[in-house]
């Protein structure tokens, strides 16, 4: 079991540069990957995003990488826009003319002027950088990796102790049902009777018109469900793989039980006991909300 949220950082060298990669993991329904990389590295882009599937498979992953160069690159040039220069030159000597100034113009003003000379990083990134970027990459996928996981464990030891909270609880249900079934009995009977106090009717049929009644208030099919999903719960936390979106699945299941329940009950022990349900089911959907 891993959860959806985790940090990790990763760092590559070459002669050329130095590379940090930190990656920011979040909840989210499906699989988001938002890249902040420098222009160098876009084309590595769906490369990096086959790294990142092997770790995760929902969530939210913001991912940034900074490059530093530390040397000149192979494929680093020097441009020199000569026709610009002259352009500039001939505007400043223009300028100069109208303005009525004298001044001498020295070569290092001119390289200084915008877009005059230029460095030229290349298009392709050296292999020795590439790798040392993957390096990088798959360093702070592990990292955050291994948080989710170790947070997975945390969240998963909390949501078993909700578990069994709530599986007792389900027991308690279980044996207030026969004193509920008895209390909705003579309530029902004597409210029939009330009914037909001035009519001849038979005891059998009476009996029959309680049962009735009984069964549409009876909680014995919630409580079946309830313990079936409860089971499937549990053999969940031993599965592989991703397990939020089942987990959120059933405890929606769970919740849907214990609201039958609640609106069948008309005793008050028996509503107690739905309300810490319910209490119990909430705290179980917000852990889940977590789980990868």
């Amino acid at each position: 079991m891993k959860s959806m949220t985790g940090f990790g950082q990763g760092r590559g060298q070459s002669p050329f540069s130095l590379i940090d990669v930190s990656l920011r993991a979040v909840n989210g329904r499906f699989m988001e990957t938002r890249f902040h990389l420098p222009r160098e590295f876009h084309a590595f882009e769906l490369d990096l995003k086959k790294i990142i599937a092997k770790y995760f498979e929902r969530g939210t992953i913001d991912i940034f990488v900074s490059r530093r160069l530390k040397g000149t690159s192979p494929n680093q040039t020097v441009q020199v826009n000569s026709d610009l220069a002259k352009q500039y030159y001939q505007a400043y000597q223009l300028l100069a003319r109208d303005l009525k100034i004298r001044s001498e113009l020295h070569i290092e003003t001119i390289a200084r002027w915008p877009d005059v000379i230029k460095i030229d990083d290349g298009n392709d990134v050296p292999p020795i950088e590439k790798k040392s970027l993957f390096q990088a990459f798959e360093k702070a996928c592990k990292a955050c990796d291994s948080e989710r996981r170790r947070e997975g464990k945390s969240l998963r030891k909390d949501m078993e102790d909700s578990l069994a909270s709530l599986e007792k609880e389900v027991s308690h249900i279980q044996d207030l049902r026969e004193e509920v079934n008895q209390t909705l009995w003579e309530r029902f009977e004597s409210k029939i009777k009330s009914k037909i106090a001035n009519l001849e009717i038979d005891s059998a049929r009476l009996s029959q018109e309680v049962v009735m009644q009984l069964e549409k208030s009876d909680i014995n099919e919630e409580l079946t469900r309830l313990r079936e999903h409860t089971k499937n719960y549990r053999h969940l936390f031993s599965e592989s793989g991703p397990q939020g979106k089942k987990l959120d699945f059933y405890t929606q299941e769970l919740l849907r039980e214990v609201n039958t329940i609640g609106s069948k009950s008309s005793v008050s022990k028996l509503t107690q006991s739905v309300v810490e349900a319910k209490a119990l089911i909430e705290r179980l959907r917000e852990q889940v909300q977590n789980i990868e």
